[in-house]
Formats: structure tokens, C-alpha cells, sequence
């Protein structure tokens, strides 16, 4: 199936699976298609890369909170009274900020490896049983993956459905693409049925946030992540949902 898609209009066409993105006068082509097993390191390697790129933000929330900023200036006072000098004390509370980004760093890279050991083990598996109403799509361009989504029931919440893995490559983003591969999982849900999709998303990724919202989500709640790392830091989930407008609606 192929998606024909403008700044304000979007058009279902039946055709090869080639997309046409039209926008500020320039004409962008690009595929999305159902998950082959030939892209399953390239899948693997667009979330993983998606992924490390919020440890950055997550680094600057956890500098944000009162207690840890205390705890940094209380170690400062200690380092100026042991060492009477406020330009070694500057170093060793560089070195407790470096130690603090590697932890940090570390952490995020369990949550990573905990994906990839999740559904994206086996993407076949997970997402595209016959009879399953679940499906896992690419973007394609120029024959590489830039970008992903993903939709199987959920959970969390039986009787839902679970919008995951939306990632876009950096130099790709801003152009349609992820909300062009949203459709596509929602249109997906339609035709089967579904009544209602969730998808949960971090504080950090605001972008995505507005995405969501264009797209007629709204935040249901939002919940610490159940760690206690995620507990010391106060590290916030939200559940989004949209109803989906089925032919008979």
C-alpha cells in the first residue's frame, strides 16, 4: 500500500509501497514496508542508536534534582577543606561529575540491552504470527532503514493495543517520517478492528510528545519508572492514548 502524503492532506493509494513526502517544494521518496528478516541488524542498530542519544537529557534531569545538586556541593566543601584549593577541588568535582555521566551511561545501556533481549530478539516472533494482529514496519530510503514502528497488543492493558519502537534516524527526522510511520500502525489497527492504542514514552523525549498530540493522543498518566534508580531520580513515564476510528465508526 502506498501513502501519499502532504503538508496538510493525507491520501491512501494502492500501489508498490512507494511514499511520496512533498514538502517546502521538494520531492522526497521513501518506502515503508513490512519487517524482513534481512533487516534485523539494521533494526536493532536505528533503536539502539535512538536510544544512547537521550543519555544526555537523562544526565541533565538527574543534575536537576535538589538532592543530587546538594550532594554536589556538600562533596565541593569537603574537597576545599582537604585540600585547600579551590582549583583541586573544581578537578576532583569534575571527576565526581565524569564518574556520575559513566554510571549514568552504564544504566542506560542495561535498559538498551533489555530491549534488544525483549521483542526485538526476535522480531519475527514477536510481531508477524500468522492470525496476530501485530505487525513491525520500516522506512526505507534508498536502501537503508531509516526508520521503525511497531503495534502488538499490549500488556499492561488487555484489551489494548501498543504503539512501540518508534524511532527515525537523526538526519531523517523533521520531515514526516515518523508521523507517516505512525499512520501507518494506526491505519493497520483500523482495518483489524482496534479500538484503542497506548504507547508509553520518558519525560525526555518532548519531540515525540507533540507528535502525539498532533496525532490525537493524549496522556492518560505518568508513573515512575519501577527501579530504584528510576525512584532516586524520579525518572517519569507517560501513557498516552488515542481511540482509533474504525470504517463503522
Amino acid at each position: 500500500m502506498k501513502y501519499m502524503i502532504s503538508s496538510c492532506l493525507v491520501v491512501i493509494v494502492k500501489g508498490n509501497g512507494s511514499q511520496l513526502k512533498k514538502e517546502n517544494s521538494v520531492v522526497m521518496w521513501y518506502q515503508i514496508r513490512e519487517y524482513c528478516d534481512s533487516d534485523y541488524s539494521a533494526v536493532r542498530e536505528v533503536y539502539s542508536t535512538g536510544f544512547r542519544e537521550h543519555v544526555g537529557a537523562i544526565y541533565v534531569h538527574i543534575l536537576r534534582q535538589h538532592w543530587v545538586q546538594a550532594v554536589l556541593l556538600g562533596l565541593y566543601l569537603l574537597f576545599i577543606l582537604f585540600s585547600a584549593s579551590f582549583l583541586a577541588s573544581l578537578l576532583y568535582l569534575g571527576g565526581v561529575l565524569l564518574a556520575g555521566r559513566l554510571a549514568v551511561q552504564y544504566f542506560f545501556e542495561q535498559g538498551l540491552q533489555l530491549g534488544l533481549r525483549e521483542d526485538l530478539q526476535d522480531i519475527q516472533a514477536s510481531y508477524m504470527q500468522p492470525g496476530q494482529v501485530s505487525c513491525f514496519w520500516v522506512a526505507e530510503s534508498k536502501g537503508s532503514v531509516v526508520g521503525t514502528v511497531a503495534l502488538l497488543p499490549c500488556v499492561e492493558e488487555p484489551g489494548a493495543w501498543e504503539l512501540k519502537r518508534i524511532s527515525v534516524r537523526k538526519e531523517f527526522r523533521g520531515k514526516g517520517l515518523a508521523k507517516a510511520l505512525c499512520w501507518t500502525a494506526l491505519r493497520f489497527a483500523a482495518s483489524h478492528k482496534v479500538r484503542r492504542v497506548v504507547l508509553f514514552t520518558s519525560l525526555v523525549q518532548s519531540v515525540a510528545h507533540k507528535l502525539y498530540h498532533k496525532m490525537g493522543f493524549h496522556k492518560e498518566e505518568e508513573f515512575v519508572w519501577p527501579s530504584l534508580p528510576a525512584r532516586l531520580v524520579n525518572f517519569l513515564v507517560f501513557k498516552y492514548a488515542c481511540k482509533v476510528m474504525c470504517d463503522e465508526d
